[in-house]
């Protein structure tokens, strides 16, 4: 059969996609575009914000639409939180939570003989130990994602993931050692290491995160590794050792603050403030100054007052940020925060999205700027309009002019200037 597979979310989701395409391939199947008449539509689903469910529920038509015989499967965390609501959906056949993915291949093949719709969802508190699907093959070559860790056990006030995801679960670290070691030898010149709750890696071992991480920056490879996002209070100083002196790990991290009002990160219940978090910053920075720092903020939290929307601006403006993803406060059910009085009104929201997203897009135009005449490592990607491009470690677009193939190559590049949203540069021969 054709299977075509549409992801949303985060790179954890990305990750799960590509190992159950990689199942659906071992048993035979061929994998298509989403938009290829498949017999199969596999969507991977993100319950983060309603417009994540919002975003879901039209790929889900739209894969109707596009052939409305085909076997329909919603999977993913807003099919673990609202199972019952996506089977209600017209035409979706499979609803398969966050632990029973590895049945998919089964699940489908067993609907294509009886035609009954099936909800198989196993409840979060029931999911024990770590299980995961390796990445048997994947279709990029070039950057590949290996989640060793799942869960969150953080329940921050806005926060469904917890709800959908359950309790830590990490990858012990020979397995994480082969399966990294698998992708090395496969090829692929970045591995990004990505988890639910990244930094939380090794709860359930008695261990932490950077003890996995020493250990795979032992293997002898030629490609280099990049981290996903880490909460504040996981960035420890041994871990942070290790991304700042070794060449191997990409110069780029990515450390949610959420909000610059210490009243509202109260009531979010994070567990930190802004002097916590701007001290880390500045440890950071000391270290290597032109290490790239992303962040996420809300905007909109119920109780947010024009005076802590004014902090977050100021404290936004003055840590120089390379990238800012800006999300509105969207109540998620069952979450504390969805029940709490002095809700912003939603033109509000939206214009103080309008502003942290003008200051977080000259943030990165400064930051990216401090590159001209300097030169980075980048992973050239593809070929765009005549000049490839590709991503440096900092995580930054970069262009260049080449007549030969830079497909899935690691080089120098000095920096020349900027345009729109890339560097513009030039190889540097070896």
């Amino acid at each position: 059969m054709k299977i075509a597979f549409h992801t949303l979310g985060c790179k954890v989701n990305q990750h799960d996609t590509q190992s159950i395409a990689g199942l659906f391939r071992a048993a035979g199947h061929q994998t298509v575009p989403f938009e290829a008449g498949a017999d199969v539509y596999v969507i991977n689903t993100c319950a983060v914000t309603k417009v994540s469910e919002q975003k879901s529920r039209q790929i889900i038509r739209k894969g109707i639409d596009y052939n409305p015989e085909a076997i329909v499967v919603v999977t993913g965390c807003y099919a673990q939180t609202a199972p019952q609501e996506i089977a209600g959906l017209p035409g979706v056949n499979l609803v398969v939570g966050v632990a029973d993915r590895p049945k998919l291949v089964e699940l489908v093949a067993e609907f294509s003989k009886n035609y009954r719709n099936q909800i198989k969802v196993t409840a979060t508190q029931e999911i024990k130990g770590w299980q995961d699907i390796p990445v048997i093959d994947s279709l990029d070559r070039t950057r590949a994602t290996l989640k060793v860790q799942d869960g969150c056990e953080q329940f921050c006030a806005y926060c469904i993931i917890p709800y959908a995801r359950g309790k830590v679960r990490s990858m012990p670290i020979p397995q994480a050692i082969a399966a990294y070691s698998d992708l090395v030898s496969r090829g692929f010149r970045e591995i990004v290491l990505t988890g639910i709750h990244l930094g939380q890696y090794g709860k359930d071992l008695g261990i932490q995160f950077h003890d996995l991480f020493a250990e795979l920056l032992k293997i002898d490879s030629n490609c280099r590794v990049r981290l996903g996002s880490l909460e504040p209070k996981d960035i420890t100083p041994q871990l942070l050792a290790l991304v700042i002196n070794n060449p191997k790990v990409c110069q780029h991290l990515h450390i949610p603050l959420q909000s610059g009002s210490d009243h509202i990160l109260e009531r979010m219940k994070r567990n930190y403030d802004l002097a916590y978090y701007g001290d880390l910053l500045t440890q950071i920075r000391k270290q290597n100054p032109l290490l790239s720092i992303g962040t996420d903020l809300i905007v909109g939290f119920p109780g947010e007052s024009e005076r802590d929307f004014e902090n977050t601006c100021s404290f936004l403006q003055a840590q120089n940020f390379s990238r800012v993803h800006v999300f509105r406060f969207s109540p998620r059910y069952g979450t504390p925060a969805a029940s709490f009085p002095d809700r912003v009104a939603k033109g509000v929201q939206e214009e103080r999205s309008r502003a942290i997203q003008k200051i977080a897009d000259n943030s990165a135009g400064q930051y990216a700027g401090q590159f001209t005449n300097r030169t980075v490592e980048v992973l050239f990607e593809e070929k765009v309009a005549g000049a490839w491009s590709g991503l440096s470690g900092e995580y930054l677009r970069v262009t260049i002019s080449a007549e030969h193939d830079l497909k899935n190559a690691l080089r120098m590049v000095r920096i020349q200037g900027q345009n729109n949203d890339s560097l513009i540069g030039s190889l540097i021969d070896s």
